[in-house]
């Protein structure tokens, strides 16, 4: 069966999306690194037939065939005896959709199933457990002294079960956010509502999605989080002590149809209390009378196997190319629910292409640098970095071989394309961020003269382990710095589309992408070259 799958997989890239290795005569370096040939393996990597590269879908496992069958094509050699690939597994806890149900139960008959997925986002130890009891409808489950607004007033929580809408007051067609107005409104985040219901001392919490919003469930509103939440993850062999905190709220997500559900009877829609909390903004709490409800939360446990890519190219000094200089990249995304699908064309198909290129580039020498280049597509990033930390703790060569750490995350976007607030910088079409912790002033060094030399901008605003974005920590190359290796992390900002549908190919600056992979692949180049490898300055071990 794996047999046929593979050759499945194989026919389906080789008919659909062939593999792009040029036929022409190559030119030397950077000069093979094009727009044309970024843009081929970035749609490939974001089509709707990889699903969004979910960890432990089968989209991207398509992507690393991909991936391999590129760097077998382009001469590679594998690290891990004749496999490019590394395995590793994770342990997956989450909600048995199957086995768990959610009766409401009115006085006066049967209890009523209400389908639809349930979501648990606190605590996240998941355990078998029965939530049951008397429901209170809390609005937006805001409370704030500045709008003189309180869902909570008036209304006996503790004990009880909080029934709570996603979002906050908008305006009439639901696009504008009144107390803010603003898209991205603190106010509404759910860092924001999960402290107001801490205190109020209830048994547990359900959001639904508000109906202005026109979705019907948390999967379909903010996928992002519905992918995040859905189950609990961690890398097998480094699983932190499990603990129970018996009584601890519950903060679950549900189908709006639960709801509807509750409140009929009581003379208002969820659609309509909304409207009236929105032209009043006034809350309209209220006890629900005569029902209760019964959530039994069954949970499972899986192991699944995830894998990451490594190739290299052999240094031409027989005493230096034991150093390796290694670029990096996740090949994952958040993958989607039903037809809606994260492509993730920007994070971080752009990095994974931008590897393919910059390796086609060093095979195109005529003669290689002394020092070895490895090309590291790991997976896991989206669910904890899992895949770049299972590689340091389980090198493919010895970490102290191990020069710098090259790695790109999301390098397509360009300000204006790409829409951007001051919580998510974006660089103009000249302009890269590039992150670094000042672990190496030589790296920083060589990394300005490319700057100097090329087209490119390089911003490095970003950088430090204590900006507020903290960027430096949230990507693959943060566990290389615990293992004091040398980075730099080339990314070109946080946009608004960031997890979410939107981040698809026709938005992707593929001319300014190229330039990126240009100056990545130089400043590699001239690493492998150095007489003498990177001092480190300010190692990690020293914070």
């Amino acid at each position: 069966m794996k047999l046929l799958q593979s050759f499945l997989i194989l026919l389906i890239l080789s008919l659909t999306f062939p593999v792009n290795i040029h036929s022409q005569k190559k030119s030397v370096g950077a000069d093979v690194i094009t727009s044309s040939d970024l843009e081929s393996y970035v749609r490939f990597l974001a089509s709707p037939l990889l699903g969004g590269r979910k960890n432990g879908d089968p989209g991207l496992d398509i992507a690393q065939e991909y991936i391999v069958s590129n760097i077998k094509l382009l001469g590679l050699k594998p690290l891990n005896g004749t496999s490019y690939l590394q395995s590793y597994q994770v342990i997956r806890n989450g909600i048995d959709q199957a086995k768990s149900v959610i009766k409401i139960t009115p006085d006066t008959r049967d209890s009523t199933t209400v389908n639809g997925n349930i979501y648990q986002f606190f605590p996240e130890e998941p355990e078998d457990i029965i939530i049951e009891g008397e429901v209170v409808f809390a609005g937006y489950g805001l409370n704030s002294e500045k709008y003189k607004y309180n869902d909570f007033e008036g209304i006996a929580t503790e004990g009880k079960i909080v029934l709570v809408m996603t979002r906050s007051p908008t305006s009439e067609d639901g696009t504008k956010y009144l107390f803010e107005g603003y898209d991205w409104d603190d106010f509404r985040s759910y860092s924001v509502k999960i402290r107001s219901l801490l205190f109020s001392k209830a048994k547990a919490v359900i959001f639904v999605t508000d109906p202005k919003s026109g979705f019907s469930s948390i999967e379909e509103q903010e996928p992002a989080i519905a992918s995040a939440i859905s189950s609990s993850m961690q890398l097998k062999g480094f699983e932190d002590p499990k603990f129970s905190l018996p009584g601890m709220m519950r903060i679950l997500f549900v189908h709006r149809n639960v709801a509807d559900e509750l409140l009929k009877g009581t003379g208002k829609t969820l659609a309509e209390l909304q409207v009236d909390i929105d032209k009043s903004l006034r809350p309209a709490s209220f006890p629900i009378p005569g029902k209760r409800i019964l959530i039994d939360i069954k949970t499972s446990e899986s192991e699944i196997t995830l894998n990451n890519i490594a190739g290299y190219i052999e240094g031409s000094d027989p005493v230096l190319n034991k150093e390796f200089i290694i670029y990096s990249g996740h090949a994952d995304h958040i993958g989607g629910s039903g037809s809606r699908i994260n492509y993730g064309a920007d994070d971080n198909a752009s990095g994974c292409a931008a590897l393919l290129s910059i390796a086609e580039a060093f095979q195109s020498l005529e003669k290689k640098p002394p020092r070895s280049i490895m090309f590291l597509w790991v997976s896991g990033e989206e669910i904890g970095l899992f895949g770049s930390e299972y590689y340091v703790s389980n090198p493919l060569v010895p970490l102290e071989n191990t020069i710098a750490d090259l790695n790109m995350d999301m390098i397509g976007r360009v300000k204006g394309v790409a829409d951007s607030t001051s919580d998510n910088p974006m660089s103009g079409p000249d302009e890269v961020f590039v992150i670094t912790g000042n672990q190496s002033r030589d790296l920083v060094n060589i990394a300005k003269e490319v700057d100097d030399a090329s087209e490119l901008d390089f911003d490095y605003s970003l950088s430090g382990r204590n900006h507020p974005l903290q960027l430096f920590a949230r990507s693959d190359h943060y566990n290389f710095v615990k293992k004091d290796i040398p980075v730099l992390f080339f990314t070109t900002g946080l946009h608004t589309d960031y997890h979410s549908p939107g981040d698809v190919v026709e938005k992707i600056d593929f001319i300014k992408m190229e330039k990126i992979t240009e100056a990545m692949f130089q400043i590699g180049y001239n690493v492998a070259n150095m007489k003498s490898r990177l001092k480190v300055n300010n190692p990690f071990s020293k914070w």
